[in-house]
């Protein structure tokens, strides 16, 4: 089931109204919940509920046996769940690429196996609460979190249906606890919660679809298009996924502020970054604090020498890549990020505004285009149209003006709104106008996100993640 679509139109007001009505009944509440996010997961394909309730079972299980005393036994439970979670990761998103890898590995030195790609059905969301999974595995062996014997409240914790599929990635000791007290009807965070779905919906079905259709149109066919051209391609497709993304986050935030539920933010205006470092502070936050904690500080984080900190960071940002998907370009856009942020390794500290004002425009317009020039390797099909890419900007014509310049009406709105409101955790949180002026504004993205919705249907990005 997608955001985007008139089923969970349908959906959403029903699982509200159920859920307050049992507000009395708190195992009532979550057993609905973990049956409503079944139903939501279920949607797609259901054979693949299997996965996600052994992911739940087998976590709450071996937490259920370790103590938190980092004894040997702890350890070895937790190194069996871990081992399981990456396991079932690996066969449904790595092997065929690790397959195919190898092959290409053995063509090198003359040899030709003909070993068959298997047909494996990838399962929305997978990434995402297996780390969650395995993230509650390592807190409750660290001791950071007491394991819960309430199996209703740790099934909704991993398959809650607003971030289930696409995030935000969030640890056992912000979201768990939720699910296991009291929960009253909160009117304020529920019109708060509306404003975020709707600035959501807009963001994907208004600005990410209608860019997406030119992002497409350019990368079916480089060496049809000139330099320029496909430059212009890299920067829409930085929006689009920006958009795209955010606005899933958006509408999964906003959707569990109904349910009174709190889920961290994802990205705090990127785009208005005055550097890279500051960037990736920004950026798909809740993904880059699981590898901070479990990645990043595990090998020693910035405690140790300059030089064993660049490799941390380049550890961080190649498997960062490879979790994106299954392709050598995902590396290769993990591997630059993180050569971007060698510099700041070897930079002093200088304390800098939360927020950015008009003279740091040059250096957030540098920032976006260093980032979206990245971003082509991540939009990239594979490595040979990766290279086509490359080439065309290296030797392309440039005596040729970008095609699609007709998207600057969907992205300079989208951007002097997010501008305008970058002191708030989403533009439409608190509107300085009177109320009329308000309802004319949610009406008119209503009617534009209807009008979207006739004229094409885009798959969520990071669904495929």
């Amino acid at each position: 089931m997608q955001f985007d679509t008139y089923t969970f139109a349908l959906f959403l007001p029903l699982v509200f109204f159920i859920y307050w009505g049992l507000r009395r009944h708190l195992r009532w509440q979550n057993l609905f919940l973990l049956v409503a996010s079944y139903v939501f997961y279920g949607w797609w394909d259901w054979r693949m509920l299997g996965l996600i309730v052994l992911t739940s079972l087998s976590t709450w299980g071996t937490a259920l046996k370790m103590s938190g005393d980092r004894s040997s036994g702890d350890k070895t439970w937790a190194v069996l769940n871990i081992v399981l979670n990456v396991g079932i990761l690996a066969v449904f998103k790595y092997l065929n690429f690790m397959r195919d890898s190898f092959v290409h590995l053995l063509n090198l030195f003359g040899a030709h196996p003909d070993w068959p790609t298997l047909q494996i059905l990838l399962p929305v969301g997978i990434s995402f609460y297996t780390f969650q999974a395995i993230s509650y595995t390592i807190d409750v062996y660290r001791g950071d979190i007491k394991a819960t014997r309430d199996v209703l409240a740790f099934g909704v914790f991993i398959a809650f249906f607003p971030q289930l599929v696409a995030g935000p990635i969030e640890r056992a000791v912000n979201l768990l606890p939720q699910f296991m007290r009291q929960k009253s009807f909160d009117y304020d965070n529920a019109v708060v919660g509306m404003r975020q779905i709707l600035w959501g919906l807009a963001k994907k079905l208004i600005v990410a679809d209608s860019v997406g259709y030119y992002v497409d149109q350019l990368m079916a066919n480089p060496y049809y298009y000139s330099g320029p051209s496909m430059i212009w391609a890299g920067i829409l497709f930085a929006v689009q996924i920006y958009a795209d993304f955010s606005g899933y986050s958006d509408i999964a935030i906003g959707s569990a502020r109904l349910l009174n539920i709190e889920l961290q933010p994802n990205f705090r205006y990127p785009f208005f970054s005055r550097n890279m470092k500051e960037l990736w502070q920004r950026w798909h936050i809740s993904l880059m604090t699981w590898f901070r904690h479990y990645v990043y500080f595990p090998l020693g984080g910035s405690r140790c020498s300059k030089w064993r900190t660049v490799l941390n960071v380049m550890v961080v940002f190649a498997l960062s890549g490879l979790w994106h998907g299954a392709n050598w370009t995902f590396v290769i856009w993990g591997v630059v990020n993180g050569l971007l942020l060698i510099p700041f390794v070897f930079m002093a500290r200088r304390p800098v505004s939360e927020h950015a004002s008009l003279r740091d425009i040059p250096k957030c317009l540098l920032t976006f285009f260093l980032f979206a020039m990245v971003f082509i390797a991540f939009r990239a099909n594979g490595i040979a149209h990766l290279g086509q890419i490359c080439d065309v900007i290296v030797n392309g014509s440039w005596r040729v003006w970008p095609v699609y310049g007709q998207a600057v009406f969907f992205i300079v709105p989208f951007f002097v709104i997010e501008w305008l409101g970058r002191k708030q955790e989403f533009p439409l949180q608190h509107l300085p106008f009177p109320t009329w002026v308000r309802w004319l504004l949610y009406w008119f993205m209503l009617v534009g996100i209807s009008i979207a919705c006739l004229d094409r249907n885009m798959q969520f990005i990071y669904f495929q993640f």
